[in-house]
């Protein structure tokens, strides 16, 4: 689902969960994803994720939001 994508746009560390590269983790209740957002009322978080990891740092743990930004943008690497 991650390491075709990340190997065909050439991203570097990207994709596989493993010693060195980027972990980008989202724990999450299948039976509980929701998206309760609307075309008119579109400010609400989706639901049933407990738990989100972006390169190593928590973004969301048990449910809620930490301060943490470890994000960046991603870069088309030429061959």
């Amino acid at each position: 689902m991650t390491s075709l994508p990340a190997q065909k746009f050439r991203l570097k560390d990207r994709g596989l969960l493993k010693a060195g590269a980027f972990a980008n983790i989202v724990i999450f209740d299948p039976a509980k994803v929701n998206d309760p957002s609307t075309f008119n009322d579109p400010n609400h978080h989706a639901e049933g994720f407990s738990d989100v990891i972006v390169n190593g740092g928590v973004l969301i743990r048990d449910g809620k939001l930490t301060e943490m930004r470890s994000g960046g943008p991603l870069r088309f690497r030429e061959p």
